[in-house]
């Protein structure tokens, strides 16, 4: 089964310009921001590149209005990013992407660094990366991009899966984005799963997904016995967990019916470490409190 044939037993939704569904990557990492950390960092990037052969063409240093903040890059990617970072004074974001008015991107990331640190125990401040990639990129090399980022950062968690994509040169695509997400069980995005989660009083994991790292901290609170459906790997002291098929050393995604059975396993082995994110503004409360359950009764599921 290719891809295309997969997402049709997954997903009934249709791209526009303002949003569409792309393959999606995050990690958490507490390592120090310094000149080596951004060295690995821009390294990171120029792998993502690699492995989706495209080139970013828009950058944004954060903020609240990130449609009037969208410019050119002029004189590459690489100008920008340290322009953006060499100078880190905690308070840095770049986001890059290759949107237009007319067209969605294709590749996206955002990278968030910190070296705020609290005293308390029970408070959490982690550097934050998301990438977002076309649906055509193999999960197998989206599992060597995240086994790559392992060897080189400190990760505390990633999370590989669905997500949507929003246009940041489309105004109110976020809104139609997040409402979509309704019908759409497997997806996640930054407003309703990861963007909270690195500056949280409750670290841990807000939902199965695809492919998930686990640090030995957040390892420990779960069952030792590991379904073999789950394929657990250690690397580097972490845990990679997969719902994936294993055909011809290929990580292949599993049919429907599977990919139900996995993700309620998966639900069930993370369930001592899942936190609920906070409620987007774009979903009304009873359409999140139901979003927040979507994993507790995949059987019901209407995809």
């Amino acid at each position: 089964m290719d891809w295309k044939e997969s997402l049709s037993n997954i997903f009934d939704f249709e791209e526009t310009e303002k949003m569409g569904l792309r393959k999606g990557i995050v990690f958490y990492f507490n390592d120090w921001i310094d000149e080596k950390t951004i060295s690995i960092l821009e390294g990171i990037v120029e792998r993502f590149l690699f492995l989706t052969q495209a080139q970013f063409t828009k950058k944004c240093n954060g903020g609240s209005d990130v449609y009037v903040n969208r410019r050119k890059i002029r004189g590459g990617w690489k100008k920008v990013f340290h322009q953006s970072l060499d100078n880190f004074d905690d308070t840095n974001i770049l986001i890059l992407d290759n949107c237009t008015p007319q067209q969605l991107q294709t590749v996206y990331t955002r990278i968030m660094p910190t070296n705020y640190r609290v005293p308390s125990r029970n408070y959490f401040v982690y550097s934050y990366l998301y990438f977002q990639c076309p649906l055509d990129i193999e999960w197998s090399a989206v599992y060597q991009f995240m086994e790559y980022v392992n060897s080189k950062l400190t990760i505390h968690y990633a999370s590989a899966g669905y997500e949507m994509a929003f246009n940041a040169l489309c105004p109110k695509s976020d809104g139609y984005g997040v409402r979509a997400l309704k019908q759409l069980n497997y997806v996640n995005s930054e407003y309703t799963e990861w963007d909270g989660l690195c500056l949280s009083t409750r670290f841990g994991v807000p939902c199965p997904n695809f492919i998930q790292v686990l640090y030995p901290g957040l390892m420990e609170k779960i069952g030792p016995e590991i379904p073999k459906e789950l394929h657990p790997k250690l690397v580097n002291s972490n845990l990679f967990l997969d719902i994936l098929d294993r055909e011809s050393e290929k990580m292949v995604e599993p049919a429907l019916e599977q990919v139900k059975a996995r993700y309620q396993k998966l639900y069930c082995l993370l369930k001592p470490v899942l936190v609920s994110p906070e409620r987007s503004i774009f979903m009304k409360k009873e359409d999140w409190e139901k979003r927040l359950k979507r994993f507790e009764e995949i059987g019901s599921w209407r995809i």
